[in-house]
């Protein structure tokens, strides 16, 4: 057996002048082998083996003794003249040991890091057994191109341009191995070339993203034979080279945000900080009532003269009445700030209530007056009784800019006010000191006080002036008592375990995705297992949609979620949540409002026949006639420049409005991380896209409405034509989606239970009421739209803890969904990110 095999190599090898190439090739993997055997060695910590080459300290690396052995064997080779013999056979051989121990760190040269034992550093034994390999079939006399034998012929050059297209193809197409093994081998290129491309190679984010069934097809074959293909090559690379090692552990979770609990109060704090509240409430309509009915307005005009002094706040003016109103509001919030304005106020008050009994025998002849310093006496006690229960915080800064906002505001308005106070008298002009008396006293009182001014100045000039001192101390009130901002919007490590948390739990909520705006702040259940999404708007704590992760953990992040609005005073509420979260919310203590209902519609058994699908059905048809197509892509398979158009055309489709949407829209399109979201486009005969729409997933099976807009100058029907594509095309099986979120269709119930017969009146008439606001929001067109495809309706509610908060939430929902906007210089757009 031994002298066939020896006839054998000196007939292949030596005799046809081969065997330098085989002793390179017996040298690249000798050395490889080797130096995997000593570096497994050194990883293993073997005491008999040498280790690493250290004289006087200094690590030399192998790559440096395989760099100075190519070096040497390439120069030499070059320059022995003639045969050679057993020199170029040296030569060949030390090339080949040094290309082995370089090749060997291939993966420290590509990714310019020690990454020899992670994944990564895989790269380094392809290489060695991809080059072996080219090598080996030199040996067996294939040659690359299909050979140039007697010189550059036509048509070899011609057969080698063909043989490079397939190659590169192949290429394109994700097939290395096969590409590089086929500049040797042209048949295996071709094969490679023709077949399907790798889901997630360049070809097919080029070619298959108008071919959904294609895509679906390369993405089935390489589950069921590449994917199978690898772990039998890793396996056998393992064994020969080493196990990389395991990928570290992953960080240790960032230390959970652990909001701040106020101690436990005893009861008779909270009594007394309610106590505060409900005077400061009563306060409010008293001076209300002093403002516009006579009789009382005249008790107050006659305290105001002097013959007995009113309880703190009680002055019967409007402005004092707004002043006292949002104190009691604010109290009601337990912030501290308020605590502290109140107990200043009331602190004043009651030192000069104190000093006119003490020092004036006729205040203290009236018994008004020591009930007026009773109460404001009583007041300052309960304040000061239950300071520990206003424990929510306020923004930094609040105080001195209120302080500033107050003083400046105030002297301007003064000063206003004095100017029009001159201009408009009908007597001599008052001097500056009478004229701006006049205004400070009427900032704060509508009549009898001021008549210490003699003066006499036009109605609507004291009108003006009590507006404008309400709206300054309105100005003033809003920055003393604003909440503290949000905590830190969404970052990407928050990003990166909600993604994880989705891929677990995301098919129990349509919405779920949603909460990856980055607009929102997350509070995470102490186990991590759960969050809740929320966002500030208005001084109200807006939740969003279900909490995200294992139902089992939703009532830790809840009443986390919970104790951070309570420190910082904010109004919790949320928007947009399902039954089961509901629950969970009303659980805790929430009131559940039902909000509207969601169009969910099943793919499976869709089609437009039957008379009930007859409106959809002929739309479709006509879209379709007038040479419209749908085109279904993942957000992944867009290239760059034309998702920055498209982002451009969702802009200008949105003609000026608003953005809207909060807890069921992304707020962003064309972000990389997004791209499992879908995009379906309209484009018409010339290729130019019309419509379009994005859905974003609902687990592994389901996806959500995102994003509809179209052209107003192209056929109406185009968002009626995507969405009976996208139906179609997953109930033939050419996509993976087994069910679709439509639309939020708001007071579904009214709309169609007001419009039978035997409707109640008041049924009827919030049915009317809806019909007219529809005229500016589209309540009942959403609701009518999202009817034509016969869905099921899944109910979602609004959730609040206070029914005298409901107008504040509704006022903070309306403005989060975009419905209401604060004015702005410049409007935001649907920008790409990424």
């Amino acid at each position: 057996m031994w002298q066939s095999v020896v006839d054998t190599y000196r007939e292949r090898i030596y005799d046809t002048g081969r065997q330098p190439l085989f002793l390179l090739l017996c040298g690249l993997i000798g050395a490889f082998l080797f130096i995997r055997f000593s570096v497994r060695m050194i990883r293993r910590g073997t005491s008999w083996w040498p280790g690493n080459v250290t004289p006087g300290g200094l690590h030399i690396h192998h790559v440096v003794f395989g760099q100075a052995l190519m070096l040497v064997g390439g120069v030499g080779a070059f320059a022995v003249r003639g045969d050679g013999g057993a020199l170029r056979d040296g030569l060949a051989l030390g090339f080949g040991i040094g290309a082995g121990l370089v090749l060997d760190e291939f993966a420290l040269v590509l990714h310019l890091e020690d990454v020899y034992w992670k994944e990564q550093g895989r790269k380094s034994v392809d290489a060695v057994i991809l080059t072996a390999a080219l090598i080996g079939l030199l040996l067996l006399g294939e040659v690359p191109f299909g050979g140039f034998e007697g010189g550059l012929r036509p048509g070899q050059l011609a057969v080698a341009a063909l043989v490079l297209a397939l190659v590169m193809v192949c290429l394109v197409k994700g097939k290395l191995w096969t590409g590089l093994l086929g500049v040797m081998l042209w048949p295996l290129a071709a094969v490679g070339a023709i077949r399907l491309a790798r889901p997630r190679s360049p070809w097919a984010r080029w070619r298959y993203r108008s071919r959904p069934k294609r895509l679906a097809r390369a993405e089935r074959r390489e589950a069921r034979i590449h994917r199978r293909l690898v772990a039998v090559k890793t396996s056998v690379f393992d064994a020969i080279a080493g196990t990389p090692d395991r990928s570290p552990e992953p960080p240790p979770e960032p230390e959970v945000w652990e909001p701040y609990v106020p101690p436990p109060l005893p009861a008779w704090r909270g009594r007394c900080a309610s106590a505060a509240e409900w005077y400061l409430r009563i306060a409010t309509l008293l001076n209300l009532v002093a403002g516009w009915i006579a009789p009382f307005r005249d008790q107050v005009q006659r305290a105001n003269r002097g013959e007995y002094f009113t309880p703190v706040l009680m002055t019967a003016g409007f402005t004092a009445a707004l002043f006292a109103g949002l104190l009691a509001v604010m109290l009601r919030r337990r912030k501290r700030a308020a605590w502290i304005v109140a107990t200043v106020v009331t602190t004043g008050y009651a030192g000069i209530f104190l000093l006119a009994l003490i020092a004036l025998p006729e205040d203290r002849a009236h018994p008004f007056n020591w009930i007026s310093a009773g109460l404001t006496l009583g007041l300052l006690a309960v304040l000061l009784l239950g300071r520990r229960a206003f424990h929510a915080k306020g923004g930094r800064g609040n105080i001195v800019l209120g302080l500033a906002v107050l003083l400046l505001g105030g002297a301007a308005l003064v000063l206003i006010g004095a100017l029009l106070v001159r201009d408009t008298y009908s007597g001599y002009v008052p001097d500056w000191g009478e004229a701006t008396t006049y205004v400070g006293l009427r900032l704060v009182t509508l009549s009898g006080i001021v008549e210490y001014v003699d003066l006499d100045v036009p109605g609507w000039v004291d009108l003006l002036i009590n507006g404008f001192g309400a709206a300054l101390l309105l100005v003033t009130l809003r920055v003393f008592f604003r909440s503290a901002r949000a905590a830190e919007r969404l970052g990407p490590e928050d990003e990166e375990r909600l993604r994880a948390l989705l891929e677990r739990h995301g098919a129990r909520d349509s919405l779920g995705y949603f909460g990856l705006r980055r607009d929102k702040s997350v509070v995470w259940s102490p186990s991590g297992k759960a969050a809740v999404l929320h966002r500030v708007v208005n001084g109200v704590s807006l939740a969003s949609g279900d909490p995200l992760g294992d139902p089992e953990a939703w009532p830790q992040a809840i009443q986390r979620w919970r104790e951070l609005a309570r420190e910082h005073g904010w109004v919790p509420a949320v928007t947009g949540a399902g039954e089961r979260a509901g629950e969970a919310y009303r659980r805790v203590g929430l009131r559940a409002l039902e909000l509207g209902d969601e169009a969910v519609v099943e793919t499976a058994g869709f089609t437009l026949e039957g008379r009930s699908m007859r409106t959809l059905r002929q739309t479709h048809n006509r879209v379709r006639r007038a040479g419209y197509r749908a085109v279904v892509r993942r957000h992944r398979d867009v290239p760059e420049a034309e998702f920055a158009e498209l982002a451009r055309l969702a802009d200008a489709w949105r003609h000026g409005r608003t953005e809207r949407g909060f807890s069921m829209a992304l707020g962003r399109l064309g972000d990389p991380a997004d791209g499992d979201c879908l995009l379906l486009e309209c484009r018409d005969e010339h290729d130019r896209t019309c419509a379009l729409l994005s859905f974003v997933p609902w687990g592994a099976h389901g996806l959500s409405l995102d994003l509809m807009r179209r052209d107003r100058e192209s056929d109406h029907g185009l968002v009626e034509y995507l969405v009976c594509e996208l139906l179609l095309r997953a109930s033939a099986g050419q996509l993976a989606v087994v069910r679709v979120s439509l639309n939020f269709a708001m007071f579904r119930y009214v709309f169609e239970q007001g419009a039978r017969i035997g409707a109640g009146p008041v049924l009827r008439l919030l049915r009317s009421v809806l019909r007219f606001l529809s005229r500016w929001w589209q309540l009942e067109s959403l609701y009518r739209a999202n009817a034509k495809y016969q869905p099921a309706w899944e109910p979602r509610f609004l959730l609040y803890e206070k029914s005298s908060e409901l107008p504040a939430v509704a006022v903070a929902n309306a403005m989060a969904e975009g419905f209401l906007t604060r004015p702005q210089l410049r409007r935001g757009s649907l920008t790409r990110s990424g």
